[in-house]
């Protein structure tokens, strides 16, 4: 491998990003803003970057899994929607891990088949942004429910439909490069041949290869929200004892914003009418 150094790299920036995630789960409110500003950050450049390249007509469009997460993320956190805050979460973290893993079983191919080293760099410093937000939402900000699994499984469900329609060309008709969508990887069980060799790809080893990470998907959000209900049993139990509670951060995002300002505006006018 001849830039093992590169995965090295990577896995060093990810190490730290989890050590600050750690130190923040003190301060969860900050957590929640921090990952409000990143989260804006990265759905503002995506946009920029995808409306740039649709201007100058270049068929470049948001079909990979990290790509649908940035938006997931930056829609989630501007919005305020509180009950897509675990799927939002799930989507950072698996984004960011699955960049991380790759890197590390195939650094090579994650250098050279980028056009240039800036197409390297902007990668790293997203997937890391990426994996980073989704761990501050996942660990963070607020105890998720085991009740809303459904909401991951089915985005996730919905996210594999839209890769197959753009796979068809229902959707992104110019779109050329549908072979190269890791979800298309992953359905087919061609994935593994970054690790075995293509050349060793069997049907058998590509149907174990798609139903082992459909169970292993699932396995992670079962195991992320293991993680956060014991983070947060632990933080309720040290906050009961000085006497505080938690922060829901439940007030941050558009709509929080426009209920409280329609709530203060009937507060207003009722308080006129008496």
């Amino acid at each position: 491998m001849q830039y093992w150094w590169f995965s090295v790299l990577v896995a060093a920036i990810a190490v730290g990003l989890v050590a600050l995630v750690v130190w923040l789960h003190r301060h969860l409110r900050a957590s929640y803003i921090v990952a409000m500003c990143v989260g804006t950050v990265l759905i503002l450049y995506k946009t920029c970057e995808f409306s740039y390249y649709r201007a100058i007509g270049h068929p470049e469009y948001p079909v990979e899994f990290s790509h649908i997460s940035y938006f997931i993320i930056g829609a989630t956190m501007l919005t305020g929607v509180k009950k897509m805050r675990f799927f939002a979460a799930f989507c950072g973290s698996a984004g960011g891990i699955g960049y991380l893993i790759a890197t590390i079983l195939s650094p090579d191919s994650m250098v050279t088949e980028m056009s240039s080293t800036y197409y390297v760099v902007m990668a790293v410093i997203q997937h890391e942004l990426l994996f980073f937000v989704g761990l501050l939402l996942m660990f963070d900000v607020q105890r998720h429910s085991y009740r809303d699994i459904w909401v991951p499984i089915v985005g996730t469900v919905a996210i594999v439909g839209f890769s197959l329609l753009v796979y068809y060309h229902y959707i992104y008709p110019d779109f050329i490069d549908v072979e190269k969508i890791v979800i298309i990887k992953i359905i087919k069980g061609t994935i593994i041949g970054y690790v075995i060799g293509e050349e060793n790809l069997t049907p058998a080893i590509q149907v174990v290869t798609s139903i082992g990470v459909a169970v292993l998907v699932v396995a992670v959000m079962m195991l992320f929200l293991w993680l956060n209900n014991k983070m947060f049993d632990k933080a309720e139990r040290l906050a009961a004892e000085r006497g505080t509670t938690l922060p829901t951060n439940d007030d941050l995002g558009i709509i929080p914003w426009v209920k409280k300002a329609v709530a203060k505006r009937k507060a207003k006018k009722s308080g006129g009418s008496q």
